[in-house]
């Protein structure tokens, strides 16, 4: 990845290619032909290539008449700011174009576009905002400026304006990709109506996201969850196991869910069932199995305990801690209280190790999130099935 001096490299590459121009083109022309703004221009040139910015800062957002080279040296100025994090002479430098009167339309615009950026950068988003409502009715920019809006209303948790943006998006665009976004969008909503106890309005919101994408993690999930609030177990039952057969890779987060579902609807026996369908059709979710009985003590089938064993079985370190030849010639009672023991130990192993990674760009959490922090990601976020033999270990 380019790094910051390499950026500077390319941004002085750039200008003294400028400044080479600006002689070839202007030879032996003196002083007054010149006049006072090509002076300035030529003088913050050289200040920049003396890397002393505020002096060339001072001679380049100057009075005077620009050219399209100027205005594209100031362009080229200003994204070297910004890369280099010096957001307030990038801020300077693009908010001076726009107070030049006689700009093109299409600099106009693309100054707006560069300063709405340098604000997204700064944090001011209520005046990047402001630049790229604008923006919405250039051709040139409009579908980058919407794209940037929705993450901005994605940052300010504004899902019925996300919904909105979105669709402008496809319009603008003439794709119907954004089903999934859209789907998550109804999601929060719902959560957010969960959390305010308002069931009814969850259960409507979550309607809707299953008419924008049926059957994803996240609507199966949220649609389980209500569905528990709400007292309807067998609806919960099938949505969890639809989003355990659909995603094994929350399967460890799926089944403390499911055997809750099981329990309050008295029948424990489907949550067996579902054990077996998913060893039967993946042996490898034995691990997913055990990690679940390790972290929610509620979990007492014997399929669950039996993949626990034969985890702790299967790995030598742990043979060597619960003495694994002795626990074999123990008495059936002797071996479950040894297992529960073994499990308690195992549990904290388990909580301590438990964390969640993005599988685009590797940002760690604590929590599932469905939206990546780290590169706004929708739908990436895995639980990672470890234990921490150390505090530290994570």
């Amino acid at each position: 990845m380019p790094t910051e001096a390499a950026f500077f490299f390319a941004g002085l590459l750039f200008i003294a290619a400028a400044l080479g121009y600006v002689f070839a083109r202007l030879g032996q022309i003196d002083d007054e032909d010149l006049g006072k703004s090509g002076l300035d221009y030529v003088r913050g040139l050289k200040f920049i290539l003396k890397e002393q910015p505020d002096r060339a800062l001072d001679a380049l957002t100057g009075p005077g008449e620009l050219d399209e080279d100027t205005v594209e040296t100031h362009f080229a100025l200003g994204q070297l700011f910004r890369r280099r994090g010096e957001l307030e002479r990038a801020i300077r430098v693009h908010r001076d174009l726009l107070a030049r009167p006689k700009l093109a339309r299409e600099q106009r615009e693309q100054a707006q576009f560069e300063l709405a950026d340098d604000y997204l950068g700064a944090g001011l988003f209520d005046r990047a905002e402001n630049l790229l409502g604008e923006l919405r009715a250039s051709p040139r920019h409009e579908v980058e400026a919407l794209r940037k809006l929705i993450r901005l209303s994605e940052l300010a948790r504004e899902w019925e304006r996300s919904i909105e943006l979105r669709r402008e998006l496809e319009r603008a665009t003439g794709a119907g990709s954004s089903h999934g976004e859209v789907a998550h969008y109804f999601c929060e909503l719902a959560d957010q109506a969960r959390a305010a106890k308002d069931l009814q309005r969850a259960a409507g919101w979550i309607d809707r996201a299953e008419s924008s994408q049926a059957d994803t993690a996240r609507v199966l999930m949220t649609r389980g969850l209500i569905a528990s609030d709400q007292g309807d177990h067998d609806r919960a039952l099938r949505s969890f196991a639809r989003l355990g057969d659909r995603e094994p890779s929350l399967l460890v987060e799926v089944l403390p869910r499911l055997h809750g579902a099981a329990l309050a609807a008295a029948r424990p026996g489907d949550f067996s069932d579902y054990l077996r369908s998913c060893l039967a059709r993946d042996p490898a979710s034995a691990r997913a199995i055990a990690f679940a009985a390790m972290l929610d003590a509620r979990i007492t089938d014997p399929l669950a305990l039996q993949a626990l064993w034969d985890f702790v079985a299967g790995d030598q370190t742990l043979q060597l801690l619960v003495d694994h030849g002795r626990f074999q010639a123990a008495s059936t009672p002797e071996r479950a209280q040894a297992l529960e023991r073994v499990r308690g130990a195992l549990r904290a192993m388990a909580t301590a190790g438990r964390n969640y990674r993005c599988l685009e760009c590797g940002y760690s959490s604590m929590l599932l999130q469905w939206q990546c922090p780290g590169c706004a990601a929708w739908d990436t976020v895995r639980p990672r099935i470890r234990l921490a033999f150390a505090s530290g270990d994570r």
